[in-house]
């Protein structure tokens, strides 16, 4: 497998884990902002993690139809969506949805990336991409919680949305190299 390729479908991976744990440890400042206790904030967290887990066998049969890279591409550009009005929530409401629909979106990034070298490198040599591919799903989710809590402290949480939206657009357009 080519290095930019797996350095593509671990970007995917990481910034799929980045957003899936980012949320956590700034759930009271947002509630703190938007007014509301913490248990309302706390539902745009875990309908993400539900959404994530609900969506995987679901995108899992799309890329089996579609293709990996398509299906990838395709969720990406919706979890850039969803990341921009997660960015824009001008409340708690507002914000689940959008958590929802990132963590249906980005759920797709993690299982098709595994999949798609699993059916393109050959099994005598799948171990290393496989284990550089797990390195980066385990950095997306312990940068996120650093890195988010610094964000949100020090500038705004609508930042630490728009970090992972701004990179699921770019790599919905970097994936159209992936074979």
């Amino acid at each position: 497998m080519p290095v930019a390729s797996l350095r593509l479908l671990r970007a995917a991976g990481f910034v799929s884990n980045f957003d899936r744990f980012c949320i956590t440890p700034m759930l009271l400042l947002i509630g703190v902002q938007f007014g509301v206790p913490l248990t309302t904030v706390m539902l745009a967290a875990s309908g993400c993690f539900l959404a994530y887990g609900l969506m995987q066998p679901v995108w899992g049969l799309a890329s089996d139809r579609r293709g990996r890279v398509r299906v990838m591409r395709i969720s990406l550009t919706g979890a850039a969506v969803a990341a921009l009005c997660s960015v824009l929530a001008p409340g708690a409401s507002v914000l689940i949805a959008a958590r929802v629909a990132a963590g249906a979106c980005f759920a797709a990034s993690i299982a098709a990336s595994i999949t798609y070298v699993g059916d393109t490198v050959p099994a005598a040599v799948r171990q290393r991409p496989l284990s550089e591919l797990m390195t980066a799903f385990a950095l997306g989710t312990a940068v996120a919680t650093v890195v988010a809590g610094m964000l949100a402290h020090h500038i705004s949480w609508r930042l630490v949305f728009a970090l992972p939206g701004l990179i699921a657009v770019y790599l919905a357009f970097a994936l159209r190299r992936l074979p």
